[in-house]
């Protein structure tokens, strides 16, 4: 009876001491679900898809300088596990981040699986409307300056070639025999006023590219009722030498905007001279630039290497909150000619959106391309034919907690 007062009684006394070291652990999660009424492939029948991602991730505070973060992810299109009373492999699922935090003299370093997102993400997003998303392997460290800026250097293993066998450490397994893919690089964030700008030097190596070198600089704003937006980047290596410019202008009108954008991705006219002039993309959120029909996703190989135009005209109706309505209009041309011609297409997009309470929203939209012959040669999707218009439409629920 004694001994159990005793350690009732140390328990008593340690107990805040205990409970201040014990790290504090919080939950988030996600479930996206999304329809699509697809007529995407010209010449071939309709077809009709759901979509569902399910997240579930977890916070601990271990000290102030200290915290985890795992993420798992299980992204799936429905009807796949055609009997789910055997099948319980669970194969859509996966640790889709997983970082360990750590800050001191005024530096956080990020280690591990996460998300990265620089400026606009048109050269590095986690592509977050796609079922799946991105992450990537890998350290990033960050340095804030209060509400003025940031800089975040990187370094991530994109494409490990030669790896140690996972069941124990055998060097003759691990001989080097290709270089692992690498991309690295800094992002300084300032703000000037009422302009942002941002810099950004990539290097990939062996991954999305051979091997590129990319330069990039922003500087956006609003002046008054202005709203303006530019970039451009300069690509270049060995063999490389490409560019990409963008610009924006806009008109505020209250909550709304209307707005014209002009993006140019430089393509190679001659294929064969030893110098690669058609401009990569990297790792874009390109579902946010170039048509929500995502047809045109993945540069140079895409357009086979002759570049990319994309004029858009952009309207944000002022609707009242918590609704937003936005819809654009794309045209579609290639730089440098190929068999005769440049222009590719013409793009009509139409989002409707609704916020139903704190956390959840729904979405409406719908699309219609216009193809012109080029773009037959140029995606599978229109190897039956360019006649008819192609279309797509979908609606959308998400639920996130907290």
């Amino acid at each position: 009876m004694r001994r159990t007062c005793r350690w009732a009684l140390a328990l008593l006394v340690c107990a805040p001491r205990l409970a201040a070291q014990a790290p504090t652990v919080a939950l988030s999660g996600e479930l996206r679900l999304r329809g699509e009424w697809d007529g995407r492939t010209a010449q071939a029948g309709d077809d009709a898809a759901t979509l569902s991602r399910t997240r579930l991730g977890v916070t601990a505070q271990v000290r102030p300088w200290l915290s985890a973060f795992v993420q798992f992810q299980d992204s799936r299109a429905w009807g796949t596990e055609t009997n789910t009373t055997t099948d319980a492999t669970a194969d859509q699922l996966d640790l889709h981040q997983g970082l360990v935090s750590l800050s001191a003299l005024g530096v956080t370093a990020r280690l591990g699986r996460q998300e990265l997102s620089l400026g606009d993400e048109r050269l590095v997003g986690p592509l977050l409307w796609s079922n799946t998303a991105r992450s990537f392997d890998g350290a990033v460290f960050t340095r804030p300056f209060g509400d003025r800026g940031e800089l975040r250097l990187f370094w991530l293993n994109v494409a490990e070639r030669d790896a140690l066998l996972p069941g124990g450490v055998d060097p003759q397994a691990n001989e080097a025999a290709d270089q692992d893919g690498w991309f690295m690089g800094g992002f300084y964030a300032r703000r000037l006023g009422a302009a942002q700008i941002e810099f950004m030097f990539l290097h990939d190596r062996n991954a999305a590219t051979d091997k590129s070198f990319t330069a990039n600089g922003r500087v956006f704003g609003r002046v008054g009722d202005i709203l303006y937006d530019g970039s451009g980047a300069y690509q270049f290596g060995a063999d490389r030498r490409a560019f990409l410019l963008s610009g924006k202008i806009g008109l505020a009108m209250g909550t709304g905007s209307i707005a014209a954008q002009l993006d140019f991705l430089s393509g190679d006219a001659d294929t064969l001279d030893g110098t690669r002039r058609a401009f990569a993309t990297l790792y874009p959120t390109a579902h946010a630039f170039h048509g929500y029909m995502d047809y045109l996703v993945a540069f140079p190989g895409q357009t086979r290497q002759s570049g990319l135009i994309d004029a858009m005209a952009r309207l944000v109706l002022p609707v009242p909150q918590p609704w937003t309505l936005r819809s654009d209009v794309h045209y579609f041309a290639v730089p440098q000619e190929r068999n005769g011609e440049r222009a590719l297409g013409v793009e009509a997009d139409m989002v409707l959106g609704r916020t139903l309470v704190p956390g959840t929203s729904a979405e409406v939209g719908a699309a219609l391309f216009a193809p012109q012959d080029l773009i037959g040669i140029m995606l599978p999707a229109f190897a039956l034919g360019t006649d008819d218009p192609t279309y797509w439409a979908y609606v959308m629920l998400t639920v996130r907690f907290p």
